[in-house]
């Protein structure tokens, strides 16, 4: 087991592909002349999330629990390719809520929300090679399964990097996992889809993150006509200077991307994204259908504002040593988010 921080406040950065200590309270939190910050300023300066999106055919689901410290939040949507969104929640709630709990610990942990209509549990461990959702947002929007997800199975990208000198961020992303079990339902209704092929990205990311954060982020899961399972998860914007966070999957074997770079129009993201390597090793381009946006302006502690769109990608994977992997009208997600937190 790797620790987190090691002595001297050593934060022991990299590609970790081992289970990890979790002792991020060890850590010596510093300002920008180097004096200590503690108690609820500290507190506060923590953030943690999870983000998990789900392809089931035509629709996708995705949801989230957000921990930034002052302020709380989980919300969910349900989209249809063709449609639009069908149903949005989202529920805030003030740092001091008791209504989620949300451990600090990025291998196994049971993460719930409950709030008027709205409830939610992730449940994962590594060890048991299991991730489980039991999602109701609205009361009318039902998701529930299970997936397979371990370390030896999935080959998780899991990255340990500096956000800035004094700060850190891990991360851990996978695509795609397998559903074994898998429901859904809005008001009372199962919605149709192909069980077989139901496919999530998980996405977890905890730490001392830049006051100031922006990114590009691309994710998506899919098993190919010929029985291949390809995924991504690629960023550009938040950490490039130590390990990459970059990576894609194809049949749960994962190859690890340097960086990546984003040819879009910030001001009509409608525009078909195109995202590559210099390396060649990938070449994406992503069609938006739609989007889910949001806003918190909460003084000067929290201002985020992020744009998802759910679209469909079309190009390539070449694995070094590996066959390439062509593929199109593939179901996915690609976002703008500028976050001050």
């Amino acid at each position: 087991m790797k620790q987190l921080i090691g002595k001297n406040n050593k934060v022991n950065y990299g590609c970790i592909d081992e289970s990890i200590e979790w002792n991020y309270k060890d850590f010596v939190l510093r300002d920008f002349f180097n004096k200590e910050i503690k108690g609820l300023k500290k507190k506060l300066a923590y953030h943690q999330f999870n983000y998990i999106g789900i392809t089931a055919g035509d629709y996708i689901v995705g949801f989230a629990i957000v921990d930034l410290g002052a302020i709380k939040n989980v919300f969910g949507f349900l989209y249809k390719m063709g449609e639009g969104i069908i149903l949005e929640s989202d529920d805030k709630c003030l740092g001091s809520s008791k209504k989620m709990d949300f451990p600090r610990n990025p291998d196994s942990y049971t993460a719930t929300f409950q709030g008027g209509k709205t409830s939610l549990l992730i449940d994962k461990d590594h060890k048991k090679g299991i991730l489980t959702i039991d999602c109701s947002f609205k009361n009318r929007l039902k998701v529930k399964g299970s997936f397979l997800y371990s370390m030896e199975t999935h080959q998780p990208l899991r990255v340990l990097n500096p956000s800035d000198p004094n700060r850190f961020t891990f991360t851990e992303k996978c695509s795609p996992l397998s559903a074994d079990t898998f429901e859904m339902s809005l008001d009372g209704e199962n919605l149709p889809f192909e069980s077989k092929a139901v496919t999530a990205i998980y996405d977890w990311t905890g730490g001392y993150l830049r006051r100031e954060t922006n990114w590009y982020w691309t994710a998506f899961g899919a098993l190919l006509p010929d029985g291949t399972s390809i995924g991504t998860n690629l960023a550009a914007f938040v950490n490039e200077t130590y390990f990459s966070e970059n990576a894609f999957w194809i049949n749960n074997k994962r190859t690890r991307v340097s960086r990546v770079i984003y040819d879009i129009d910030p001001l009509d993201p409608y525009k078909s994204w195109h995202v590559y390597d210099e390396a060649g090793t990938l070449d994406l381009t992503f069609n938006p259908e739609g989007e889910r946006n949001d806003k918190i302006n909460a003084g000067p502690l929290v201002k985020t504002i992020f744009r998802q769109f759910i679209g469909t990608f079309e190009g390539y994977f070449q694995p070094e040593g590996g066959r390439k992997v062509n593929f199109s009208d593939v179901k996915g997600f690609c976002e703008i988010h500028r976050a001050i937190w």
